[in-house]
Protein backbone atom coordinates (compact mmCIF):
# COMPACT_ATOMS: atom_id res chain seq x y z
CA UNK A 1 0.00 0.00 0.00
CA UNK A 2 2.95 1.89 0.82
CA UNK A 3 4.55 1.61 -2.31
CA UNK A 4 1.66 2.34 -3.98
CA UNK A 5 1.01 5.25 -2.42
CA UNK A 6 4.74 6.81 -3.48
CA UNK A 7 4.55 5.62 -7.14
CA UNK A 8 1.29 7.87 -7.40
CA UNK A 9 2.92 10.54 -5.77
CA UNK A 10 5.82 10.53 -7.81
CA UNK A 11 4.16 10.15 -11.25
CA UNK A 12 1.87 13.40 -10.54
CA UNK A 13 4.82 15.12 -10.01
CA UNK A 14 6.57 14.06 -13.18
CA UNK A 15 3.63 15.12 -14.88
CA UNK A 16 4.06 18.15 -13.83
CA UNK A 17 7.37 18.91 -14.59
CA UNK A 18 7.37 17.55 -18.04
CA UNK A 19 8.02 20.84 -19.22
CA UNK A 20 10.96 21.80 -16.43
CA UNK A 21 14.39 21.43 -17.90
CA UNK A 22 16.71 18.60 -17.30
CA UNK A 23 18.81 20.40 -14.97
CA UNK A 24 15.76 19.96 -12.73
CA UNK A 25 15.31 16.18 -12.75
CA UNK A 26 18.24 15.31 -10.25
CA UNK A 27 15.65 16.78 -7.53
CA UNK A 28 13.62 14.13 -8.18
CA UNK A 29 15.33 11.95 -6.22
CA UNK A 30 15.49 14.03 -3.46
CA UNK A 31 11.67 14.14 -3.64
CA UNK A 32 11.41 10.92 -3.39
CA UNK A 33 13.59 10.30 -0.43
CA UNK A 34 11.75 13.49 1.55
CA UNK A 35 8.54 11.55 0.73
CA UNK A 36 10.01 8.19 2.50
CA UNK A 37 10.64 10.29 5.58
CA UNK A 38 6.81 12.00 5.61
CA UNK A 39 5.59 8.40 5.38
CA UNK A 40 7.71 6.90 8.19
CA UNK A 41 6.64 9.69 10.51
CA UNK A 42 3.14 9.23 9.30
CA UNK A 43 3.38 5.31 10.79
CA UNK A 44 4.43 6.73 14.13
CA UNK A 45 1.95 9.03 14.44
CA UNK A 46 -0.64 6.52 13.34
CA UNK A 47 0.76 3.59 16.16
CA UNK A 48 0.59 6.37 18.90
CA UNK A 49 -3.05 7.13 17.45
CA UNK A 50 -4.40 3.49 18.08
CA UNK A 51 -2.43 3.09 21.66
CA UNK A 52 -4.42 6.42 22.92
CA UNK A 53 -7.76 5.11 21.18
CA UNK A 54 -7.18 2.00 23.20
CA UNK A 55 -6.31 3.10 26.50
CA UNK A 56 -8.96 5.74 26.28
CA UNK A 57 -11.75 2.51 24.91
CA UNK A 58 -10.03 0.76 28.68
CA UNK A 59 -10.21 3.90 30.89
CA UNK A 60 -14.02 4.19 29.48
CA UNK A 61 -15.61 0.60 29.16
CA UNK A 62 -19.07 0.53 28.28
CA UNK A 63 -22.05 0.44 31.03
CA UNK A 64 -22.66 -3.27 29.85
CA UNK A 65 -18.84 -4.14 30.66
CA UNK A 66 -19.23 -2.59 33.60
CA UNK A 67 -21.90 -4.20 34.71
CA UNK A 68 -20.66 -7.29 33.86
CA UNK A 69 -17.41 -6.44 35.57
CA UNK A 70 -19.32 -5.95 39.07
CA UNK A 71 -21.36 -9.74 38.54
CA UNK A 72 -18.07 -11.31 38.59
CA UNK A 73 -16.79 -9.42 41.41
CA UNK A 74 -19.81 -10.00 43.37
CA UNK A 75 -19.22 -13.85 42.46
CA UNK A 76 -15.93 -14.33 43.20
CA UNK A 77 -16.36 -12.56 46.53
CA UNK A 78 -19.02 -14.87 47.17
CA UNK A 79 -16.64 -18.13 46.74
CA UNK A 80 -14.34 -16.41 48.87
CA UNK A 81 -17.05 -16.18 51.51
CA UNK A 82 -18.40 -19.36 50.90
CA UNK A 83 -14.94 -21.35 51.36
CA UNK A 84 -13.92 -19.81 54.67
CA UNK A 85 -17.30 -20.34 56.26
CA UNK A 86 -17.32 -24.29 55.13
CA UNK A 87 -13.33 -24.49 56.30
CA UNK A 88 -14.57 -22.62 59.80
CA UNK A 89 -17.16 -25.59 59.87
CA UNK A 90 -14.87 -28.14 58.86
CA UNK A 91 -12.71 -27.14 61.58
CA UNK A 92 -15.41 -27.30 64.37
CA UNK A 93 -16.98 -30.26 63.10
CA UNK A 94 -16.17 -33.47 65.49
CA UNK A 95 -15.34 -36.75 64.25
CA UNK A 96 -17.40 -39.63 65.29
CA UNK A 97 -16.20 -43.46 64.91
CA UNK A 98 -17.35 -46.72 65.82
CA UNK A 99 -14.90 -49.80 65.97
CA UNK A 100 -14.52 -52.95 67.36
CA UNK A 101 -12.50 -51.20 70.11
CA UNK A 102 -15.33 -48.94 70.96
CA UNK A 103 -16.77 -45.53 69.86
CA UNK A 104 -15.09 -42.19 69.99
CA UNK A 105 -15.50 -38.76 69.41
CA UNK A 106 -12.58 -36.86 68.81
CA UNK A 107 -11.97 -32.82 67.11
CA UNK A 108 -10.58 -32.64 64.31
CA UNK A 109 -7.37 -32.08 65.61
CA UNK A 110 -8.04 -34.88 67.55
CA UNK A 111 -6.54 -33.30 70.84
CA UNK A 112 -10.06 -33.78 72.48
CA UNK A 113 -11.25 -37.17 72.65
CA UNK A 114 -14.02 -39.29 74.21
CA UNK A 115 -14.06 -42.95 74.34
CA UNK A 116 -16.94 -45.13 75.50
CA UNK A 117 -16.37 -48.92 76.10
CA UNK A 118 -17.59 -52.07 77.71
CA UNK A 119 -17.47 -54.61 79.20
CA UNK A 120 -20.38 -57.91 80.58
CA UNK A 121 -19.25 -61.01 82.00
CA UNK A 122 -21.20 -63.87 83.23
CA UNK A 123 -20.30 -66.89 85.16
CA UNK A 124 -21.11 -70.00 85.99
CA UNK A 125 -19.51 -72.49 88.44
CA UNK A 126 -20.00 -76.29 89.85
CA UNK A 127 -18.71 -77.43 92.80
CA UNK A 128 -17.40 -81.16 93.95
CA UNK A 129 -16.67 -81.80 97.09
CA UNK A 130 -14.69 -78.75 99.64
CA UNK A 131 -14.22 -78.44 103.73
CA UNK A 132 -17.66 -76.11 103.81
CA UNK A 133 -20.98 -76.16 102.17
CA UNK A 134 -20.84 -74.55 98.68
CA UNK A 135 -23.40 -74.03 96.24
CA UNK A 136 -24.06 -74.32 92.33
CA UNK A 137 -24.43 -70.94 90.83
CA UNK A 138 -24.71 -68.55 87.74
CA UNK A 139 -23.71 -64.85 88.48
CA UNK A 140 -22.90 -61.80 86.94
CA UNK A 141 -19.33 -60.64 87.61
CA UNK A 142 -18.98 -57.66 85.54
CA UNK A 143 -21.60 -55.07 84.00
CA UNK A 144 -19.55 -51.90 83.14
CA UNK A 145 -20.27 -48.99 80.73
CA UNK A 146 -17.04 -46.20 81.04
CA UNK A 147 -15.35 -43.29 79.76
CA UNK A 148 -12.02 -42.61 78.86
CA UNK A 149 -10.26 -40.58 76.21
CA UNK A 150 -8.11 -37.17 76.60
CA UNK A 151 -8.12 -33.13 76.51
CA UNK A 152 -5.53 -30.79 75.10
CA UNK A 153 -4.17 -33.43 73.84
CA UNK A 154 -2.11 -34.27 77.27
CA UNK A 155 -5.02 -34.41 79.85
CA UNK A 156 -5.86 -38.08 79.63
CA UNK A 157 -9.09 -39.48 81.98
CA UNK A 158 -10.47 -42.63 83.02
CA UNK A 159 -14.31 -43.18 84.80
CA UNK A 160 -15.11 -46.36 84.86
CA UNK A 161 -18.26 -47.77 86.93
CA UNK A 162 -19.21 -51.40 87.81
CA UNK A 163 -22.99 -52.09 88.25
CA UNK A 164 -22.63 -55.61 88.55
CA UNK A 165 -20.57 -55.53 92.08
CA UNK A 166 -22.91 -53.33 94.00
CA UNK A 167 -22.74 -49.89 91.74
CA UNK A 168 -18.82 -49.72 93.04
CA UNK A 169 -16.46 -47.21 91.14
CA UNK A 170 -13.19 -49.07 90.04
CA UNK A 171 -11.42 -46.60 88.42
CA UNK A 172 -11.55 -42.95 88.58
CA UNK A 173 -8.78 -40.96 88.03
CA UNK A 174 -7.12 -38.04 85.40
CA UNK A 175 -3.76 -38.61 83.94
CA UNK A 176 -1.62 -35.50 82.86
CA UNK A 177 0.82 -36.91 80.71
CA UNK A 178 2.77 -33.84 79.75
CA UNK A 179 6.09 -35.40 79.24
CA UNK A 180 6.15 -39.11 78.40
CA UNK A 181 9.02 -39.76 81.16
CA UNK A 182 7.14 -38.01 83.72
CA UNK A 183 3.92 -38.04 84.06
CA UNK A 184 1.23 -38.28 87.45
CA UNK A 185 -2.21 -39.63 87.72
CA UNK A 186 -4.28 -38.91 90.18
CA UNK A 187 -7.61 -40.65 91.26
CA UNK A 188 -8.91 -44.34 92.11
CA UNK A 189 -6.80 -46.69 89.87
CA UNK A 190 -4.83 -49.55 90.21
CA UNK A 191 -1.65 -50.04 92.42
CA UNK A 192 1.37 -51.07 90.48
CA UNK A 193 1.94 -54.15 92.82
CA UNK A 194 0.94 -57.11 91.30
CA UNK A 195 1.49 -58.13 87.62
CA UNK A 196 -1.66 -60.11 87.07
CA UNK A 197 -3.29 -57.31 88.64
CA UNK A 198 -2.08 -55.05 86.30
CA UNK A 199 -3.42 -57.42 83.52
CA UNK A 200 -6.45 -55.71 82.09
CA UNK A 201 -9.70 -57.25 83.59
CA UNK A 202 -10.79 -58.71 80.46
CA UNK A 203 -7.31 -60.39 79.36
CA UNK A 204 -6.85 -62.55 81.62
CA UNK A 205 -5.85 -66.16 80.80
CA UNK A 206 -8.13 -67.47 83.71
CA UNK A 207 -11.30 -66.41 85.16
CA UNK A 208 -9.79 -65.40 88.14
CA UNK A 209 -6.13 -64.83 89.16
CA UNK A 210 -4.08 -66.59 91.00
CA UNK A 211 -2.76 -66.77 94.65
CA UNK A 212 0.06 -63.68 94.52
CA UNK A 213 -2.31 -61.04 93.00
CA UNK A 214 -4.34 -61.15 96.49
CA UNK A 215 -1.34 -60.23 98.78
CA UNK A 216 -1.69 -56.44 97.14
CA UNK A 217 -4.12 -53.88 97.15
CA UNK A 218 -6.95 -54.06 94.10
CA UNK A 219 -7.35 -50.69 94.11
CA UNK A 220 -6.70 -47.69 95.71
CA UNK A 221 -6.59 -43.64 96.01
CA UNK A 222 -3.78 -41.48 95.70
CA UNK A 223 -1.40 -39.73 93.61
CA UNK A 224 0.71 -41.46 91.17
CA UNK A 225 4.33 -40.69 88.90
CA UNK A 226 5.02 -42.51 85.99
CA UNK A 227 7.11 -42.44 82.87
CA UNK A 228 8.53 -44.50 79.97
CA UNK A 229 11.75 -44.49 77.69
CA UNK A 230 12.23 -46.28 74.75
CA UNK A 231 15.17 -47.84 73.37
CA UNK A 232 17.75 -45.34 71.64
CA UNK A 233 17.09 -44.14 68.79
CA UNK A 234 12.93 -45.31 68.78
CA UNK A 235 10.10 -42.96 70.30
CA UNK A 236 8.27 -43.30 73.50
CA UNK A 237 4.55 -43.90 73.12
CA UNK A 238 1.75 -42.84 76.13
CA UNK A 239 0.33 -46.03 77.59
CA UNK A 240 -1.48 -44.72 80.23
CA UNK A 241 -0.61 -45.17 84.11
CA UNK A 242 0.34 -48.52 83.76
CA UNK A 243 2.72 -49.22 80.78
CA UNK A 244 3.50 -52.63 79.10
CA UNK A 245 4.79 -51.23 75.69
CA UNK A 246 7.39 -49.68 76.05
CA UNK A 247 11.27 -50.39 76.67
CA UNK A 248 11.18 -49.34 80.51
CA UNK A 249 8.80 -47.83 82.49
CA UNK A 250 8.11 -47.08 86.15
CA UNK A 251 5.74 -45.87 88.88
CA UNK A 252 6.16 -44.05 92.04
CA UNK A 253 2.56 -43.33 94.40
CA UNK A 254 1.40 -42.70 97.26
CA UNK A 255 -1.64 -44.17 98.52
CA UNK A 256 -4.32 -44.30 101.16
CA UNK A 257 -2.96 -48.18 101.98
CA UNK A 258 -5.85 -50.17 101.57
CA UNK A 259 -4.30 -53.60 102.44
CA UNK A 260 -3.90 -57.18 101.36
CA UNK A 261 -6.58 -57.58 98.49
CA UNK A 262 -8.66 -53.97 99.97
CA UNK A 263 -10.14 -51.75 97.01
CA UNK A 264 -11.94 -48.62 98.94
CA UNK A 265 -15.56 -47.80 98.47
CA UNK A 266 -18.16 -45.52 100.14
CA UNK A 267 -18.74 -48.01 102.19
CA UNK A 268 -14.85 -48.27 103.49
CA UNK A 269 -13.41 -45.08 103.63
CA UNK A 270 -10.16 -44.27 104.85
CA UNK A 271 -9.73 -44.32 108.79
CA UNK A 272 -5.77 -43.99 109.09
CA UNK A 273 -3.47 -41.40 108.76
CA UNK A 274 -0.52 -43.15 107.18
CA UNK A 275 -0.26 -43.82 103.55
CA UNK A 276 1.23 -46.14 101.63
CA UNK A 277 4.04 -45.86 99.47
CA UNK A 278 4.51 -48.02 95.79
CA UNK A 279 6.68 -48.86 93.30
CA UNK A 280 7.32 -50.40 90.47
CA UNK A 281 10.04 -51.11 87.38
CA UNK A 282 9.27 -52.97 84.56
CA UNK A 283 11.78 -53.92 81.54
CA UNK A 284 11.90 -55.19 78.03
CA UNK A 285 15.39 -56.15 77.48
CA UNK A 286 15.32 -57.58 73.50
CA UNK A 287 12.81 -55.11 72.61
CA UNK A 288 13.82 -54.01 69.06
CA UNK A 289 16.48 -56.06 69.11
CA UNK A 290 15.84 -58.36 66.08
CA UNK A 291 15.49 -61.36 68.03
CA UNK A 292 11.23 -61.92 67.56
CA UNK A 293 11.54 -65.09 70.06
CA UNK A 294 12.87 -62.66 72.81
CA UNK A 295 10.90 -59.58 71.68
CA UNK A 296 8.19 -60.52 73.97
CA UNK A 297 10.34 -60.96 77.24
CA UNK A 298 10.01 -58.85 80.04
CA UNK A 299 10.95 -58.69 83.41
CA UNK A 300 9.31 -56.31 86.55
CA UNK A 301 10.11 -55.90 90.38
CA UNK A 302 7.58 -53.89 92.61
CA UNK A 303 6.99 -53.38 96.06
CA UNK A 304 5.06 -51.10 98.75
CA UNK A 305 5.68 -49.73 102.36
CA UNK A 306 3.54 -48.65 104.31
CA UNK A 307 2.43 -48.18 108.39
CA UNK A 308 -1.55 -48.50 109.08
CA UNK A 309 -3.16 -48.28 112.57
CA UNK A 310 -4.99 -50.88 113.93
CA UNK A 311 -7.01 -51.92 110.67
CA UNK A 312 -8.86 -55.17 110.29
CA UNK A 313 -7.33 -57.88 107.92
CA UNK A 314 -9.12 -59.28 104.84
CA UNK A 315 -9.62 -63.09 104.62
CA UNK A 316 -8.29 -64.93 101.96
CA UNK A 317 -9.88 -67.15 99.51
CA UNK A 318 -9.39 -69.76 96.49
CA UNK A 319 -8.63 -68.57 93.01
CA UNK A 320 -11.19 -70.04 91.44
CA UNK A 321 -13.74 -70.70 93.50
CA UNK A 322 -13.71 -67.70 95.92
CA UNK A 323 -14.30 -70.11 99.00
CA UNK A 324 -12.28 -68.71 102.15
CA UNK A 325 -9.49 -70.89 103.32
CA UNK A 326 -7.34 -68.02 105.75
CA UNK A 327 -9.84 -66.86 107.95
CA UNK A 328 -8.99 -63.76 110.39
CA UNK A 329 -12.43 -63.91 111.87
CA UNK A 330 -11.71 -66.90 113.59
CA UNK A 331 -9.35 -66.89 116.65
CA UNK A 332 -8.46 -68.70 118.96
CA UNK A 333 -10.64 -69.17 122.57
CA UNK A 334 -7.27 -69.92 124.44
CA UNK A 335 -6.02 -66.77 126.75
CA UNK A 336 -2.62 -65.56 125.01
CA UNK A 337 0.77 -65.67 127.01
CA UNK A 338 1.28 -62.45 129.12
CA UNK A 339 -2.32 -61.50 127.80
CA UNK A 340 -4.22 -62.15 130.93
CA UNK A 341 -7.61 -62.48 128.10
CA UNK A 342 -9.30 -63.83 125.06
CA UNK A 343 -8.13 -62.19 121.94
CA UNK A 344 -11.29 -60.79 120.14
CA UNK A 345 -10.02 -59.21 116.89
CA UNK A 346 -6.59 -59.45 114.74
CA UNK A 347 -5.79 -55.87 113.77
CA UNK A 348 -2.69 -54.59 111.75
CA UNK A 349 -0.32 -52.30 113.87
CA UNK A 350 3.10 -51.43 112.46
CA UNK A 351 5.34 -52.28 109.37
CA UNK A 352 3.65 -53.72 106.20
CA UNK A 353 6.04 -53.88 103.18
CA UNK A 354 5.55 -55.90 100.32
CA UNK A 355 8.14 -57.72 97.76
CA UNK A 356 7.25 -58.71 94.08
CA UNK A 357 9.59 -60.13 91.38
CA UNK A 358 7.48 -60.77 88.56
CA UNK A 359 7.97 -61.53 84.68
CA UNK A 360 6.25 -62.77 81.25
CA UNK A 361 7.54 -63.95 78.70
CA UNK A 362 5.39 -63.88 75.03
CA UNK A 363 6.83 -65.56 71.65
CA UNK A 364 4.50 -66.37 68.80
CA UNK A 365 1.58 -68.55 69.80
CA UNK A 366 3.40 -69.36 73.19
CA UNK A 367 3.37 -67.79 76.38
CA UNK A 368 4.66 -68.35 80.50
CA UNK A 369 3.79 -65.59 82.93
CA UNK A 370 4.66 -65.70 87.27
CA UNK A 371 5.60 -64.08 89.77
CA UNK A 372 6.35 -64.41 93.91
CA UNK A 373 4.47 -62.26 96.33
CA UNK A 374 5.62 -61.52 99.95
CA UNK A 375 3.51 -59.64 102.47
CA UNK A 376 4.85 -58.90 105.25
CA UNK A 377 2.80 -57.36 108.31
CA UNK A 378 3.36 -56.20 111.74
CA UNK A 379 -0.46 -57.71 113.67
CA UNK A 380 -1.68 -57.27 117.60
CA UNK A 381 -4.59 -58.67 119.10
CA UNK A 382 -6.99 -55.80 120.49
CA UNK A 383 -7.98 -57.57 124.02
CA UNK A 384 -5.75 -57.05 126.89
CA UNK A 385 -2.36 -56.13 126.77
CA UNK A 386 -1.24 -56.23 122.89
CA UNK A 387 0.63 -59.41 121.50
CA UNK A 388 2.66 -58.28 118.56
CA UNK A 389 3.84 -60.34 115.67
CA UNK A 390 5.03 -60.12 111.80
CA UNK A 391 3.42 -61.93 110.01
CA UNK A 392 4.90 -63.02 106.62
CA UNK A 393 2.67 -64.40 103.85
CA UNK A 394 4.12 -65.72 100.46
CA UNK A 395 2.18 -66.84 97.30
CA UNK A 396 3.75 -67.61 94.25
CA UNK A 397 2.56 -68.84 90.51
CA UNK A 398 3.44 -69.94 87.36
CA UNK A 399 1.44 -70.08 84.06
CA UNK A 400 1.61 -71.25 80.53
CA UNK A 401 -1.06 -70.86 77.86
CA UNK A 402 -0.80 -71.90 74.18
CA UNK A 403 -3.06 -70.67 70.59
CA UNK A 404 -3.47 -73.46 69.15
CA UNK A 405 -4.67 -71.39 66.16
CA UNK A 406 -1.69 -69.70 65.20
CA UNK A 407 -2.24 -66.31 66.42
CA UNK A 408 0.20 -64.59 68.45
CA UNK A 409 -0.03 -64.57 72.11
CA UNK A 410 0.18 -61.71 74.19
CA UNK A 411 -0.40 -60.32 77.74
CA UNK A 412 -3.44 -58.49 76.41
CA UNK A 413 -6.52 -60.70 74.52
CA UNK A 414 -5.99 -63.07 72.03
CA UNK A 415 -6.84 -61.28 68.71
CA UNK A 416 -8.49 -64.13 66.25
CA UNK A 417 -7.19 -63.89 62.49
CA UNK A 418 -10.80 -64.34 61.29
CA UNK A 419 -13.73 -64.51 63.74
CA UNK A 420 -16.21 -66.97 64.06
CA UNK A 421 -18.25 -67.92 60.74
CA UNK A 422 -18.75 -71.80 60.29
CA UNK A 423 -20.66 -70.72 56.96
CA UNK A 424 -17.39 -69.62 55.52
CA UNK A 425 -15.58 -72.29 57.28
CA UNK A 426 -13.63 -69.78 60.24
CA UNK A 427 -14.06 -70.82 63.84
CA UNK A 428 -12.10 -68.08 65.75
CA UNK A 429 -9.12 -68.68 67.77
CA UNK A 430 -8.73 -71.30 70.17
CA UNK A 431 -6.19 -71.01 73.65
CA UNK A 432 -5.53 -73.29 76.26
CA UNK A 433 -4.20 -72.80 79.30
CA UNK A 434 -2.19 -74.59 82.52
CA UNK A 435 -1.64 -72.76 85.79
CA UNK A 436 0.34 -74.07 89.09
CA UNK A 437 -0.15 -71.40 92.26
CA UNK A 438 0.70 -71.68 96.03
CA UNK A 439 -0.21 -69.58 99.40
CA UNK A 440 2.12 -70.31 102.73
CA UNK A 441 0.66 -68.34 105.43
CA UNK A 442 3.41 -67.70 107.84
CA UNK A 443 3.32 -70.56 111.26
CA UNK A 444 3.19 -66.99 113.60
CA UNK A 445 -0.57 -65.90 112.57
CA UNK A 446 -1.91 -69.47 114.19
CA UNK A 447 -0.80 -68.00 117.30
CA UNK A 448 -3.70 -65.83 117.04
CA UNK A 449 -5.92 -68.33 114.54
CA UNK A 450 -8.28 -71.26 114.85
CA UNK A 451 -5.85 -73.96 112.85
CA UNK A 452 -9.28 -75.91 112.14
CA UNK A 453 -11.14 -72.64 110.45
CA UNK A 454 -7.90 -71.56 108.53
CA UNK A 455 -5.62 -73.27 106.18
CA UNK A 456 -1.92 -73.16 107.07
CA UNK A 457 -1.18 -74.02 103.32
CA UNK A 458 -3.21 -74.26 99.17
CA UNK A 459 -1.82 -75.46 96.43
CA UNK A 460 -3.66 -74.55 93.40
CA UNK A 461 -3.47 -76.39 89.87
CA UNK A 462 -6.00 -75.33 87.08
CA UNK A 463 -6.57 -75.96 83.47
CA UNK A 464 -8.42 -73.88 80.81
CA UNK A 465 -9.53 -73.58 77.21
CA UNK A 466 -10.43 -70.00 76.27
CA UNK A 467 -12.84 -69.86 72.03
CA UNK A 468 -12.16 -66.31 70.98
CA UNK A 469 -15.28 -65.97 68.69
CA UNK A 470 -13.78 -62.69 67.71
CA UNK A 471 -12.03 -59.84 68.85
CA UNK A 472 -14.73 -58.87 71.31
CA UNK A 473 -16.51 -62.06 72.44
CA UNK A 474 -15.30 -64.90 74.16
CA UNK A 475 -15.38 -68.26 75.84
CA UNK A 476 -13.93 -69.59 78.97
CA UNK A 477 -13.76 -72.83 80.42
CA UNK A 478 -11.87 -73.66 83.52
CA UNK A 479 -10.99 -76.55 86.08
CA UNK A 480 -9.15 -76.12 89.12
CA UNK A 481 -8.12 -78.23 92.12
CA UNK A 482 -7.33 -76.37 95.31
CA UNK A 483 -5.48 -78.86 98.13
CA UNK A 484 -5.30 -77.46 101.77
CA UNK A 485 -2.78 -78.34 104.68
CA UNK A 486 -5.17 -77.88 108.10
CA UNK A 487 -8.49 -76.34 108.01
CA UNK A 488 -10.61 -78.46 109.25
CA UNK A 489 -11.20 -80.81 112.29
CA UNK A 490 -11.12 -79.23 115.71
CA UNK A 491 -8.37 -76.72 117.34
CA UNK A 492 -7.24 -79.65 119.56
CA UNK A 493 -7.33 -82.42 116.42
CA UNK A 494 -6.32 -80.17 113.26
CA UNK A 495 -7.58 -82.31 110.14
CA UNK A 496 -6.58 -81.45 106.37
CA UNK A 497 -9.65 -79.70 104.44
CA UNK A 498 -10.98 -81.30 101.76
CA UNK A 499 -9.70 -80.67 98.29
CA UNK A 500 -12.16 -77.70 96.40
CA UNK A 501 -12.79 -79.03 92.52
CA UNK A 502 -14.23 -76.43 91.03
CA UNK A 503 -15.82 -76.51 87.20
CA UNK A 504 -16.29 -72.38 85.81
CA UNK A 505 -17.39 -71.04 82.60
CA UNK A 506 -17.58 -67.57 81.79
CA UNK A 507 -18.97 -65.42 78.46
CA UNK A 508 -17.78 -62.68 77.83
CA UNK A 509 -18.06 -59.41 75.99
CA UNK A 510 -15.62 -56.63 75.73
CA UNK A 511 -14.92 -53.43 73.80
Amino acid sequence: MKNYRRKTLISAINLALLGVPAAHAASTDALEQRIRELESRLEKFEKAASVAEQATTTAQPSAEVEKLNRKINTLERKLEVDKEVATAAASRTPKVEAASDGFRISSPDNKHQVRIRGAVQTDARFFTGGSTPTTDKFELKQARIWLEGKFWDKLYFKIMPDFAANNILPDAYVDYAYLPYASLSVGKQKTPISLERLQGDSDGMFLERAFPTYLASNRDVGVMLHGSFAKPGYKADYAGPVDFRNFISYQLGVFNGSGDDGSPDKNSPDTDDPKEFAGRLWVHPFQHGGNSWLEGLGLGLAGSWERPERQALKNQATPIGRTTFLNYGSLRTASFPNSGTTAQTLLTDGVHYRIYPQAYWYAGPFGVMGEYALSAQEVVNSAGAPVRNQINNTAWQVQLSYVLTGEDNTFQSVKPMRPFDPLAGSWGAFQVAGRFSEFHVDDKAFLYLDPSRSARNATAWAVGVNWFINQNARIMADYEQTYFDGGAGTAALVANRPSENVFATRFQLAF
